[in-house]
């Protein structure tokens, strides 16, 4: 089985590297159309939008594009759909996320995906996959990206909830009256903590274990997270009353554990960010070797050591040392003979 697995993840990876640029492509414009979807589904206040076809060229554009062009577009997305509710809401989400961006976005290029992939795969039930796929794959930088991301899920629900409210005749003319009603709204849903805490202490124990030295650290990683994961989720729903679905919730987590497995099989997980110590012995000793990142080793420190042709220079000389005395010998008979 193990075998099988192998041989289909190499000609995967071959047909990936062979098409590199029309399978990213492909990839990319299915992925970005979906991810499209399922926010106009959530917020659905923009009947321009909303509309299949601007869809399907907005992933057309983040196709041909660098990433960074589809998480703008995100952003925009759902910038323009929280404006169909309050122009206030949806200048203040973008202004919020710019200013992270401009704070931490150079940390890690990665955290943007983290950040909008959230409120994409929450309503689909597997965000749980995140924070544990994230620690598989990051570092603690992308932490503030986690809340950030989880804080975007929850100003979704706020809005919509303001909405229903504004629909039912429960809203106020204010114009400061959304964002007071977001900021309350968040300041009092307890489940908003309770998943940022969930997260936060999943990435954590996931990235340690994984980076422990032991055999299956990424394997065993997984596991451990999504079980911390979900005893956090239940504690929390017995200690704070939730009303959570435990059974809806045990599928999610077991659902997000088995995305998580796939990606580790599938992911080939070089880190060149640390360094890195290999033990091995023969019949007769033990080798150490330890390999450091050259940016974190100046260029003067830098000292090279070249085995082979040390070697060969030494078999070149024995043969010269070896041509000569047969040389000798041969002189030496010649002149017996004479």
């Amino acid at each position: 089985m193990m075998m099988t697995l192998l041989v289909l993840k190499s000609k995967i990876k071959n047909f990936y590297e062979k098409y590199y640029h029309v399978t990213r492509a492909v990839i990319k414009l299915i992925g970005m159309f979906f991810a499209l979807l399922i926010v106009t589904g959530q917020l659905d206040y923009s009947d321009f939008l909303g509309q299949y076809w601007v869809l399907a060229a907005v992933s057309l554009l983040c196709a041909v594009t660098p990433d960074g062009v589809s998480a703008v577009c995100l952003l925009l997305l759902i910038c323009g759909e929280v404006s169909g509710v309050s122009v206030l809401l949806g200048a203040s989400v973008l202004l919020f996320i710019f200013v992270y961006i401009l704070l931490y976005g150079r940390y890690e290029k990665r955290q943007y995906w983290i950040i909008f992939l959230i409120p994409v795969l929450t309503p689909v039930y597997i965000g749980y996959a995140i924070p544990i796929v994230a620690a598989l794959l990051g570092s603690p930088v992308v932490l503030p990206a986690l809340v950030v991301g989880v804080l975007l899920q929850y100003t979704i629900q706020g809005v919509n909830l303001y909405a229903s409210a504004l629909a039912g005749g429960a809203g106020s003319d204010e114009i400061l009256s959304s964002l007071q009603y977001l900021i309350r709204y968040l300041m009092q849903n307890r489940m908003f903590y309770v998943t940022v805490l969930a997260f936060c202490l999943t990435f954590l124990c996931v990235y340690m274990i994984r980076r422990g030295k032991f055999k299956h650290g990424p394997q065993i990683a997984i596991l451990v997270g999504a079980i911390l994961l979900m005893s956090v989720q239940m504690l929390s729903n017995i200690a704070l009353e939730l009303e959570m679905n435990l059974v809806m919730l045990t599928v999610q987590v077991a659902v997000s554990m088995v995305i998580a497995y796939i990606i580790q099989f599938f992911h080939i997980t070089l880190d060149y960010h640390g360094t890195k110590k290999l033990q091995f012995e023969d019949d007769e000793y033990y080798y150490y070797v330890t390999a450091v990142p050259k940016f974190k080793v100046a260029v003067v420190d830098r000292t090279v050591t070249r085995i082979l042709p040390g070697e060969e220079e030494e078999d070149l000389d024995l043969k010269q040392e070896l041509e000569k005395a047969l040389r000798e010998e041969e002189e030496e008979a010649q002149s017996d003979a004479r």
